[in-house]
């Protein structure tokens, strides 16, 4: 009897090998998704030119606008003047709570993938639910800082 593709893979007859190659699948999407250089860069009519990014920390954000900023100059041959540079927590509960609960969701999200990996059958199942549980978390927390950067490339 002929077996058809799908029961021959065993991406789909394993199902720990599944989600493995699942979630290894979606993490080089989201690498590649955060290689766009300058995407948020909006050039201005006078030569300022505006940047507004939004990440879960203020160091990341401020970096992030940098990054574009630096990103968007060199294609003239130039680099970027900073003319102003403002981060602010625009999260909707208290931003102590937000680095509360983002802190407790990165924790569990590594020892849940560190027990989902390293540990025996029953130890990777409820690592793999803990991490699993605690990245919805953080993608429901989402990113909590913004930087709006004006610039001009000189």
């Amino acid at each position: 009897m002929k077996k058809s593709i799908i029961e021959l893979n065993p991406i789909f007859t394993n199902k720990k090998v599944s989600l493995k190659n699942s979630i290894l699948s979606g993490l080089i999407i989201l690498l590649g998704a955060a290689c766009a250089h300058h995407r948020d860069v909006r050039p201005g009519a006078d030569g300022t030119n505006r940047v507004v990014v939004n990440e879960e920390t203020q160091e990341e954000a401020s970096q992030n606008a940098i990054s574009q900023a630096n990103h968007f100059c060199e294609q003239f041959k130039k680099l970027p003047a900073i003319v102003k540079e403002e981060t602010k927590y625009v999260g909707s509960m208290s931003e102590a709570d937000y680095k509360k609960y983002k802190m407790g969701a990165k924790v569990a999200q590594s020892v849940g993938g560190a027990a989902w990996v390293l540990g025996g059958k029953n130890e990777s199942t409820a690592g793999g639910i803990v991490g699993l549980g605690a990245g919805i978390a953080d993608n429901a927390l989402g990113k909590g800082y913004a930087t709006e950067m004006i610039f001009k490339c000189q």
